[in-house]
């Protein structure tokens, strides 16, 4: 058992081998004899030696207590190593442990792993001279204990007779390495005035240049005491790219470059230097091995920290690189946003434009359309007087009428009113022409088929007159709205709220937009929906610049739907449907951008800002309009409140901003 005191932990040493090595490198680690190698420390009364054949075993081991495992050595079985590892880090004790590897094999290809996660510690060849296994185990167990156990004072067991922690090199050049710079300079000093005698010191002004860029450079100059600088004349000027990493020999390492200096070294601080010439340095170097040892270390030094300056150079080019990318990133997005604040101050300035134009084109229909009024009104009135001294008067005069009066229907409903017509007449052309006479009343129907034939031609023509003036009604109260719809661009209350049939209005748009819908079969599924309140004439916009959206995504034929519904008390909901080609996620996504088009660069309409503006129309009637589209065609959802705006709510529709 090991002299451990009861409130430390037990220390363990495990060995992965098998056989005569274990055996080898149990009784080497266990031994405590003075060696050549490595001093009289020992490690008997610190750590425990245990050996075990397979990682396995060394897992149960450790899983079992709570010793600690400041190193593992094991053996280069073929193809082990990673695998043997892999297994030890299984265990968190052996996953914190140094890792030593003893190998009579000459060349590994199974430790990438281990070298990749930093797990390999030492690697040891077989057969290793007496002592070399006990060194390199004290030394990894002593760096385990500083770092893992800090204030364990077993650390001070692994001082040998000189006083030296035993992970501290012996060679003078590794021992420079870690001894401050001012003292390498002073042993690098001593050594070179063993041969040369004593050196004259010079003291330097700050602005003195110690070499010349591209000029020769035949000596070294040793820095004591100051600051020298290395610059560097480019194209885009004079460049300081090393100060604290000059290092102390100013010249050296321009004699392995054809003796010319790549930098101006220029003092910025008051300093005191020896000059050595060539010749000078070359007898030191010749006469006293340790003038090489120390100047290698200071190269060594110097170089270093000009890496490691070069790569913090690097580092931070590369950060003001990324910071320069999203500078401009942030850059173009300000242009962009400027830009877009042209355009709409352009679109507004347009759009005021539009504004005194529609009231002058309100001003000018005014008349004409009130004329036009009139003159239906007239008509009408002239007609009915003119059937009634006909001997079917009151038959054609309610034809007239009933066809001027009807209330749009479905065609779902048109469908059910000519089969039933058919089914009392026996004649689908027949039920046709009752139908459209008007007649939807199967007793009626039965009678005009039985009477003279020409009588329903008579009917055909009173309802097809009837039919003519509603249309004419239609098309001045929709030239009125337009008109209305006109003076909301430049008057706020040009075009009042009122209690609106949605259907009626939808019909309306519906033959006033025939000639554009020509070529598609329209659909209509109505059901049965409140009134809502809303401005007519903005909300027949609404309906044209849906409707003929549809039919030029049907290019000449192609089906239309239109739905309507309610999903609530409070709501009623339009759907216009297509079965076109649809748009692509990235049109559809800009489908509502002022002058955004996917007619190829043409407007056929408009400004290019029909979506656009039926959706800020819907938006002012608190409403929402919307956009599915897919392989099989294009939807337009609007959903509008019965209540309607406000009566005292601003109707003019404003300009889209270009963000849509």
């Amino acid at each position: 058992m090991t002299d451990v005191a009861p409130s430390l932990p037990t220390l363990r040493v495990i060995i992965v081998a098998d056989g005569a090595l274990a055996a080898a490198l149990t009784d080497e680690l266990g031994a405590g004899a003075d060696d050549p190698i490595g001093g009289s420390a020992h490690l008997t009364g610190i750590v425990e030696v245990v050996q075990v054949e397979h990682a396995e075993e060394a897992v149960e081991l450790v899983s079992a207590t709570t010793a600690e495992v400041p190193l593992v050595v094991l053996s280069g079985r073929p193809g082990g190593v990673d695998r043997t590892i892999d297994t030890l880090d299984r265990a968190p004790a052996l996953r914190r442990a140094s890792t030593l590897l003893v190998t009579d094999r000459a060349v590994h290809d199974d430790a990438a792993r281990a070298i990749d996660g930093d797990r390999l510690d030492g690697v040891l060849a077989i057969p290793w001279t007496a002592g070399a296994l006990r060194l390199h185990a004290r030394s990894q167990i002593a760096r385990w204990l500083r770092a893992h156990l800090p204030d364990d004072p077993r650390t001070g067991s692994l001082i040998d007779d000189t006083e030296r922690p035993l992970e501290l090199p012996d060679s003078e050049m590794l021992r420079d390495l870690e001894r401050e710079p001012a003292a390498v300079t002073e042993r690098l000093l001593a050594a070179i005035e063993r041969v040369l005698g004593p050196r004259p010191r010079l003291h330097l002004p700050p602005g003195i240049r110690l070499t010349h860029q591209g000029e020769g450079v035949n000596g070294v100059l040793v820095v004591l005491r100051g600051s020298v600088a290395l610059d560097r004349s480019t194209r885009v000027g004079d460049l300081r790219l090393h100060h604290g990493s000059t290092g102390p020999v100013v010249g050296l390492l321009s004699l392995a470059q054809q003796r010319r200096a790549f930098f101006t070294a220029r003092t910025t601080t008051d300093v005191e230097v020896v000059h050595l010439s060539l010749e000078q340095l070359d007898r030191a170097l010749r006469s006293e091995p340790e003038v090489g040892a120390a100047m290698a270390a200071v190269s060594i030094r110097a170089l270093a920290q000009r890496l490691r300056r070069s790569e913090q150079l690097q580092v931070e080019k590369i950060e003001l690189n990324r910071e320069l990318d999203a500078e401009r990133e942030r850059l173009a997005d300000a242009l962009h946003q400027l830009e877009q604040a042209r355009l709409e101050l352009v679109e507004q300035a347009r759009f005021a434009t539009l504004g005194e134009l529609a009231a002058g084109i309100a001003h000018e229909l005014n008349n004409p359309v009130a004329a036009l009024d009139r003159a239906a009104s007239y008509i009408t009135e002239d007609l009915e007087r003119l059937v009634t001294s006909h001997p079917q008067g009151p038959a054609l005069a309610q034809a007239l009428t009933t066809a001027r009066d009807r209330p749009p229907s479905s065609t779902a409903e048109e469908r059910e009113q000519r089969r039933v017509l058919e089914a009392a007449v026996g004649d689908r052309e027949l039920a046709r022409r009752l139908l459209a006479a008007a007649v939807t009343d199967p007793d009626d129907a039965r009678r005009l088929a039985a009477g003279p034939p020409g009588e329903i031609a008579l009917l055909e023509a009173a309802a097809g007159i009837g039919t003519a003036i509603r249309n004419l009604e239609v098309g001045a109260a929709r030239i009125s709205g337009l008109v209305a719809s006109l003076r909301s661009y430049a008057r706020p209350d040009g075009d009042p709220v009122e209690d609106v049939d949605v259907h009626q209005g939808i019909e309306d748009t519906l033959r006033l937009t025939a000639h554009r819908l020509a070529g598609a079969r329209i659909t209509r599924d109505y059901d049965e929906v409140p009134r809502i309140r809303c401005h007519p004439g903005q909300l027949g916009q609404v309906w044209t610049n849906l409707l003929v959206n549809a039919a030029e995504a049907l290019d000449g034929e192609g089906h239309i739907r239109v739905l309507t519904d309610a999903p609530d008390p409070e709501h009623v909901r339009v759907r216009i449907s297509d079965d076109g080609p649809g748009m692509p996620p990235d049109v559809l996504e800009r489908a509502f951008e002022p002058r955004f088009t996917t007619k190829q660069g043409t407007v056929r309409y408009g400004l290019g800002l029909g979506l656009a503006i039926a959706r800020r129309v819907v938006e002012q009637h608190d409403g929402r309009l919307s956009l599915e589209a897919d392989a099989n065609g294009t939807t337009a959802t609007v959903i509008l409140p019965v209540a309607g705006p406000a009566d005292d709510t601003t109707s003019r529709p404003q300009p889209p901003s270009p963000g849509g």
